[in-house]
């Protein structure tokens, strides 16, 4: 069993005990009814993640992906999945299986580490619906122009700190 999810799994054993000494079954079965209705809400886009996902590993050719973003694309790789994840759309559910699907094809840690920052940090689809009218132009274009200089630098390191992981 993964340790990612023990870990999990000892989470939830941990809140249901929580949950019980609160409120006994009352409160349990409150969290239950509620994490149903979360999983309703989603079980659709999380489908349509995985298998868009796993289409995408058969569709992308690997050749293409190691090319465009594998080990050997260097700085280009990073560039190129910062400026990608800044148009990768969709929750967790949607990204993260597309960004494992490139992963799998062949993408080294850099541009995997930007495409993650980037869909987080990035991504127009927050910036343009969330925050420019929450707070304006100001204050989320500065807070775009930071992160969008930081997503490189933290893959470039990133893919330096995973390199030197697989070396020990």
């Amino acid at each position: 069993m993964e340790t990612t999810l023990i870990v999990q799994i000892a989470m939830v054993a941990l809140a249901m005990a929580l949950a019980f000494w609160r409120g006994r079954w009352r409160l349990i079965a409150s969290g239950l009814k509620r994490s149903t209705r979360t999983f309703q809400s989603l079980w659709l886009r999380i489908l349509l993640g995985f298998t868009l996902s796993g289409l995408l590993q058969d569709l992308l050719p690997r050749e293409f992906i190691a090319r465009m973003l594998g080990p050997a694309s260097g700085l280009k790789g990073i560039l190129l999945g910062s400026f990608a994840g800044i148009f990768l759309t969709g929750g967790p559910y949607v990204r993260m299986p597309i960004i494992a699907s490139m992963a799998s094809a062949g993408a080294a840690a850099g541009p995997v580490i930007a495409l993650v920052m980037a869909t987080q940090l990035i991504g127009l689809y927050p910036l343009v619906i969330w925050e420019i009218p929450f707070f304006g132009l100001k204050l989320p274009l500065a807070r775009f122009l930071v992160c969008l200089v930081i997503t490189p630098i933290v893959a470039v390191a990133g893919a330096a700190l995973f390199q030197l992981y697989n070396s020990v």
